[in-house]
C-alpha cells in the first residue's frame, strides 16, 4: 500500500462521504465570533477561519456544527495538487454522487493557488449543499470538503462557507510524533514498525523497512483508520461487515479469508481476519491481516500486508492492533 494509493482512496471517500452526523463531540470550545485568524486542527498544516458556530471536530481533521454541517480537511503532498486538478471537473466527480453546478473556479490562497467546485449531494434521504476545494501552499496540498444540510442553510449559510474557503492557509508541517498525538486513538505498541505518515487527518501508516514510499509493497505495512461518523453495524453483523471490508480493499485481487477470530475487549467486539490476496499492479502474492474493533456507533480498523514468507510481520502487526484504542 503506497501513500499515493492511500491518498487516492481518501480522496474518493471524501468526495462521496456521507455527512458526519451528531455522534462526534467538539474537541475545543466554540470559536469567538468574528475570529480573523485561521484555525488549524491539532498538528495539521492546513486550516481556515470556520463559519460562526462551527467547532473543531474530535473524530476527523476539520470542523462540525450541531446541525450536521461539516468541514473535512485532508492534507496531501505538494505534487498531489496537479494530480487532483486534472480530474477536478463536474464530469469526473459525478460518479461520486456530487452534482456540480457550473465549472471549477479559481480560489485565492495566500502564497499559493486553488480551485473550487459547488453543488449538491444526497445521502440518507437528505440533500446537502456541498463545496470541494483543492489548494496548494508552501507546506503542501489541502483538500477541503464542506457539506451543509438544506435545513441548516440559515445556521451555516452559503456566503459564510464561501468566505471561510477564502481563508484557507498553510503552516509548517508538524513532526510525526505530534501528528500521532492528535489522532482520535492511541497506538501504545509499534512492535518494530516505524510510523511513516498520518493521512486524511485520522489515518496512520507504519512500515518495517527503510523506505517511506514503497510502490512495490516490498516492506510489511500496517494501516490504522477509524470510521468516519456513525456506522450501521448491528449485533452479530460484525464478521460479515469485516469480511466485506477486506474483500473491497483497493488494488488487490483474489482476496480470500483463511482464518477468523471473534473476541471482546471491554464493551467492544473485535473481529480478526487473516487472508491472502494478489497485488493487482505487480501480481505479487500477499499475506494480510485485518483487525476491526467495533465500539458503539463506530469502529477502528487495522490492516497489515506482508510477503507470505514474513508471517512474523503479521503477528507483530496484530500486536499493534491489540494496542490501538480510542482516546
Amino acid at each position: 500500500m503506497t501513500i499515493r494509493n492511500l491518498l487516492r482512496g481518501a480522496l474518493a471517500r471524501l468526495l462521496s462521504h456521507r455527512p458526519v452526523l451528531g455522534g462526534l463531540v467538539a474537541a475545543l470550545v466554540a470559536l469567538p465570533a468574528g475570529a480573523a485568524e485561521p484555525v488549524f486542527p491539532p498538528a495539521a498544516s492546513v486550516g481556515l477561519v470556520p463559519p460562526s458556530g462551527m467547532t473543531p471536530a474530535k473524530g476527523f481533521a476539520g470542523f462540525e456544527h450541531r446541525s450536521g454541517a461539516s468541514i473535512i480537511i485532508v492534507e496531501m503532498p505538494p505534487e498531489a495538487y496537479g494530480q487532483i486538478s486534472e480530474k477536478f471537473t463536474p464530469e469526473a466527480l459525478r460518479a461520486t454522487g456530487f452534482l456540480v453546478k457550473g465549472e471549477a473556479e479559481a480560489l485565492p490562497v495566500a502564497g499559493g493557488e486553488g480551485r473550487l467546485l459547488r453543488g449538491t449531494q444526497s445521502a440518507n434521504g437528505l440533500t446537502y449543499a456541498k463545496w470541494v476545494a483543492v489548494a496548494k501552499g508552501a507546506a503542501g496540498t489541502g483538500l477541503v470538503t464542506v457539506q451543509v444540510p438544506e435545513a441548516a442553510s440559515k445556521q451555516v449559510s452559503g456566503p459564510a462557507v464561501e468566505a471561510a474557503l477564502r481563508t484557507i492557509a498553510f503552516r509548517a508541517k508538524a513532526g510525526i510524533a505530534e501528528q500521532m498525538a492528535a489522532l482520535p486513538y492511541r497506538v501504545d505498541e509499534t512492535a518494530g514498525f516505524r510510523p511513516v505518515a498520518v493521512f486524511a487527518g485520522n489515518g496512520l501508516l507504519l512500515t518495517d523497512g527503510p523506505k517511506d514510499v514503497d510502490p512495490d509493497r516490498s516492506q510489511p505495512v500496517v494501516i490504522v483508520t477509524p470510521s468516519l461518523g456513525k456506522v450501521a453495524v448491528g449485533p452479530g453483523q460484525e464478521s460479515a461487515f469485516a469480511r466485506k471490508a477486506l474483500a473491497t480493499l483497493k488494488d488487490l485481487t483474489d482476496v480470500a479469508v483463511t482464518d477468523e477470530e471473534r473476541t471482546t475487549r471491554g464493551g467492544s467486539v473485535v473481529v480478526r481476519l487473516r487472508g491472502t490476496g494478489t497485488d493487482a499492479k505487480s501480481g505479487r502474492p500477499l499475506a494480510m491481516s485485518q483487525t476491526m474493533v467495533f465500539d458503539g456507533p463506530g469502529y477502528l480498523r487495522i490492516v497489515a500486508f506482508a510477503d507470505p514468507d514474513k508471517a512474523d510481520a503479521l503477528a507483530r502487526a496484530e500486536r499493534v492492533a491489540a494496542s490501538v484504542s480510542p482516546r
